[in-house]
């Protein structure tokens, strides 16, 4: 990392402590509800959870995993304080800050010609077995599906799938080709591998959600440093990957986190 991001991530940590102390926004030692769906699990949902301990070691932090729909129902109903999530389809009750955008990849078995094609289009899926997971409730997820019935693909009707593990492991098995976020690239096994479609330009979003009118103290100090990793795993060139928060493992993450903790630190 150069000199440059350094000085401002340090500068992005000491405008987050300015403006939680002086906001009266400190979490002290009550319990915060944590939800998060599985693709933020694996990188996200630490670096976060991480961060939020180092700055308020005194929060109760009580974390569950979701999905999609559940989390949002949680949310609405005050059950779980703040989520990891996709942006909300409806609801007024939630607001929503996008942390971060994933391409779609192809997830193609290993057996099949396409793995050893270093470019595909998606005309190069057809006559070949494909098949979609079933999250229309997710505006991503159906566009990438109107995109793949306009390319002239056929997708296999009789493989009906609507969670993107599941999704993963059908692929896997060599049940067909399919297209997923490209966090899946964290829990794919040696049976895949995962291309770039170039004319496959959609993208998805994950972000932090919560209700406005909660009096939770912890939401907007955890809120805030979810924005921070946001900024900061923007700073580290991470974007544009498959894996978008690697930098948030580099040794260059984890020299900035230790020198953080040299940055006068305001009461919790």
């Amino acid at each position: 990392m150069s000199r440059a991001q350094e000085i401002f991530s340090k500068v992005e940590e000491a405008v987050l402590l300015s403006k939680l102390a002086a906001g009266g926004m400190s979490a002290g030692g009550e319990k915060l509800s944590v939800g998060a769906i599985d693709p933020a699990a694996h990188r996200l949902l630490p670096a976060l959870l991480r961060r939020f301990r180092n700055r308020f070691p005194k929060t109760r932090l009580d974390v569950r995993i979701y999905d999609s729909t559940a989390l949002v129902r949680a949310l609405e109903r005050d059950e779980c304080h703040v989520g990891v999530m996709r942006p909300p389809s409806s609801g007024n009750l939630l607001k929503f800050r996008p942390l971060a955008t994933q391409h779609f990849v192809a997830v193609i078995p290993r057996g099949s010609t396409l793995a050893n094609r270093p470019m595909l289009k998606l005309a190069d899926f057809r006559n070949h077995k494909v098949f979609t997971l079933n999250r229309f409730e997710l505006s991503s997820f159906e566009a990438v599906f109107k995109q793949i019935v306009e390319a002239g693909i056929d997708v296999d009707g009789t493989v009906e799938v609507s969670n993107t593990a599941a999704a993963l492991a059908l692929a896997s098995a060599g049940v067909g080709a399919t297209f997923l976020p490209g966090w899946i690239e964290s829990i794919a096994d040696n049976n895949v591998v995962l291309r770039r479609v170039e004319d496959l330009n959609l993208e998805i979003s994950i972000g932090i959600g919560w209700r406005n009118d909660s009096p939770i103290p912890g939401i907007l100090p955890f809120v805030e440093c979810a924005a921070l990793i946001s900024d900061l795993a923007s700073a580290g060139g991470s974007r544009g990957n498959l894996d978008e928060f690697a930098y948030l493992r580099s040794s260059s993450s984890q020299k900035i986190d230790a020198e953080l903790k040299s940055i006068a630190a305001f009461p919790n």
